[in-house]
């Protein structure tokens, strides 16, 4: 497997994130803190044309609707050139002192791709995700991997913004929902990843460490019965090399899902 970090990412992928860069600096100027990677580069597992690049902004203050929107505007132009795009912004006074669940005040990813287009040609009117913030549990997990291991690629330093995540939020945001937990959540090319995932998160439970998708996908082999193995044989083959029509039982799947909420919960 081809795995990336920051440092040795393809140049269209480094361009990519400058142009990200770019487009926070046009429609906020020195409003913008800081901008921080986090996911797969992070934990030095990116993979070009599978994986996403996960972003984390850090403003002085509320930016506006109409800001949202032209933020908007332009990170549809630049995502999936050539890499899906995942980003939130927060307001620093949001992190110091430390809220849980954070407060979001801008989110984009695929999910909400068309949403934003609705918005921005007048069918939709009204929308949370540009008229109000919204309380985010995944914003503790993204701070947390940042502190960890994560990239600043504009403005202050990751030990001069972040605070450090208390534990029981950290957990609190990987498991949130988990009973509700749905592989075929989100867009179709989520699901293998969706259980990878879940055995992730059931890795860090365990092992009390950050494992990157295919390290928690191999640990999650090593750790369910022989029955299952070959759902995560398949779900790495299908997010990583993109192999197709690969064989799930309804049922095994059922039963994996569930296995590995029990023992998430327990």
């Amino acid at each position: 497997m081809d795995f990336k970090n920051y440092k040795t990412l393809p140049l269209d992928a480094k361009e990519q994130i400058r142009n990200v860069t770019n487009t926070w600096l046009k429609c906020i100027g020195e409003s913008v803190i800081g901008i921080y990677l986090h996911g797969s580069i992070a934990l030095n597992c990116f993979v070009k044309g599978v994986s996403d690049i996960d972003i984390l902004i850090i403003c002085d203050r509320r930016i506006s609707r109409d800001e949202r929107l032209l933020i908007s505007r332009n990170i549809i132009e630049v995502d999936c050139n050539p890499s899906h795009l995942e980003m939130s912004a927060i307001w620093i006074n949001d992190l110091n002192p430390w809220k849980y669940p954070t407060p979001c005040q801008f989110h984009y990813s695929d999910t909400w791709t068309e949403h934003y287009k609705n918005l921005l040609n007048g069918n939709i009117k009204e929308s949370f995700i540009v008229d109000e913030d919204f309380c985010d549990p995944d914003i503790a997990s993204y701070i947390h991997l940042i502190n960890q291991s994560g990239v600043c690629i504009y403005g202050r330093p990751i030990k001069d913004v972040f605070p450090a995540i208390p534990e029981q939020d950290f957990w609190s945001s990987l498991s949130n929902n988990i009973t509700e937990y749905d592989f075929q959540a989100y867009n179709p090319r989520y699901f293998s990843s969706n259980i990878l995932i879940l055995g992730r998160i059931l890795s860090y439970k365990k092992e009390k460490r950050i494992l990157s998708k295919y390290e928690g996908g191999l640990w999650t082999h090593d750790y369910v019965p022989e029955r299952f193995k070959y759902i995560i044989e398949n779900a790495i083959k299908e997010w990583y090399s993109k192999e197709k029509d690969l064989e799930y039982k309804k049922e095994d799947l059922d039963e994996l899902r569930q296995l590995l909420i029990n023992e998430i919960q327990d």
